[in-house]
C-alpha cells in the first residue's frame, strides 16, 4: 500500500506545461521541474533588471529602453526553453508540496506585483517624456515628435544660451522655447534674427524653402556662448510688430525666449520674460520621432 501511494505521486513532466509556466513568470517552469536555485535566480533576476536600468537613469535614451526590451523578451524565451528542454530530459519526477496549481496560480500576480512596485519605487521623477503639439520649434523640433526633458538639470545648474527650457505660465501650461536672453542682456530683435548688444551673436543663411506653401529662410544662429542651431524664418513676415523689437532689456532673474520657428511662435515677444522660477526643466533628447533619424537625437551641445 505504501508502494502504490508513492508510486502515486510520481508524474511526467509536460515539456509545453514547463514553457508556459515560465513564459508566464520567469522560473516558474524551473520551480515544476524542481531546481529551486535556477528558478530563484530566473526570477528576480528579471525582476531586478529594469529596476537597474531606472537607477542607472538610463530611461531617456530610447536605443537603451529599445535593447532593454529587447533583452528582457530574450532572456524569458531563453528561460522557457530551457525549462522546456529539462523537463523533456528529467521525464519523470517525485512530486513536491509546491507542485499545485493553486500555489503556481498565486506566484504569478505576486510575481507581477513586485515588478511594479519596483519599477515604481525605482522610477524617478526627474526624467519625463511628452510630444510637441506645435511647430514653434521647427526646423529642430515638430509636432507628433516625443522628447525627454530633465526636470531636475537646474538643481544644479543655471539656464544659458540656447537651453531649450521647459517652464510654466500659470493657467496656460507648459511650453518649450529657447534662450536667447540672458538677464541683464540688452537685445534686438531684427527681421526675426537676434542681436545682442556687445555680444557676438551671428545668423548665417543657410537656404531658402517652402514650408507649409511659406516661402522660408533657413538660418543658423550663433549665440554669444558659441552655441549654434537652426531657425527658419518667413521671408515677408507675418507680424510686422514682432519681427522687428528694439532695446529688449532683460531683467534680473529673467529671460528672453524665442521659438526657432519665428514667425509661428508665441514666446517672449507674446508672453513676456520668463522669470527664473518658472523654469522647470530642460529639453535633452528626441525620444522617438516620425523621422526615424531624429529618434534619440540630442537636443544639448
Amino acid at each position: 500500500m505504501e508502494e502504490e501511494l508513492k508510486n502515486d505521486k510520481v508524474i511526467s513532466r509536460k515539456k509545453l506545461l514547463a514553457f508556459l509556466l515560465s513564459a508566464l513568470v520567469p522560473g516558474l517552469g524551473q520551480l515544476y521541474n524542481g531546481q529551486h536555485t535556477k528558478s530563484i535566480v530566473y526570477s528576480i533576476g528579471l525582476l531586478t533588471l529594469p529596476i537597474v536600468f531606472n537607477l542607472l537613469g538610463l530611461k531617456p535614451y530610447f536605443l537603451a529602453y529599445a535593447a532593454l526590451i529587447i533583452l528582457l523578451i530574450v532572456l524569458r524565451l531563453a528561460i522557457a526553453i530551457e525549462a522546456a528542454v529539462t523537463a523533456g530530459r528529467k521525464k519523470e519526477y517525485q512530486l513536491k508540496n509546491y507542485n499545485k496549481w493553486y500555489i503556481y496560480l498565486a506566484i504569478v500576480p505576486a510575481w507581477y506585483f513586485a515588478v511594479y512596485a519596483g519599477e515604481s519605487i525605482s522610477e524617478t521623477k526627474r526624467y519625463k517624456s511628452f510630444s510637441i503639439s506645435t511647430d514653434s520649434s521647427n526646423p529642430n523640433l515638430t509636432a507628433g515628435d516625443y522628447v525627454v526633458g530633465d526636470f531636475d538639470f537646474y538643481n544644479s545648474k543655471q539656464p544659458e544660451y540656447g537651453d531649450l527650457i521647459i517652464f510654466s505660465i500659470p493657467n496656460a501650461g507648459n511650453y518649450v522655447f529657447r534662450i536667447v536672453g540672458m538677464p541683464n542682456d540688452t537685445l534686438n530683435i531684427e527681421n526675426q534674427l537676434v542681436k545682442i548688444k556687445n555680444k557676438k551673436s551671428i545668423a548665417s543663411l543657410v537656404s531658402t524653402l517652402t514650408w507649409n506653401e511659406f516661402e522660408t529662410e533657413e538660418f543658423i544662429e550663433t549665440l554669444p556662448n558659441g552655441y549654434k542651431y537652426r531657425i527658419y524664418r518667413n521671408k515677408t513676415p507675418l507680424d510686422t510688430a514682432s519681427a522687428t523689437i528694439k532695446n529688449i532689456i532683460v531683467p534680473n532673474e529673467s529671460y528672453f525666449v524665442l521659438g526657432d520657428n519665428r514667425d509661428f511662435s508665441a514666446d517672449s515677444r507674446f508672453v513676456g520674460f520668463i522669470h527664473r522660477q518658472q523654469i522647470q526643466g530642460k529639453l535633452l533628447r528626441i525620444y522617438y520621432s516620425a523621422d526615424l533619424s531624429k529618434i534619440n537625437k540630442s537636443l544639448e551641445k
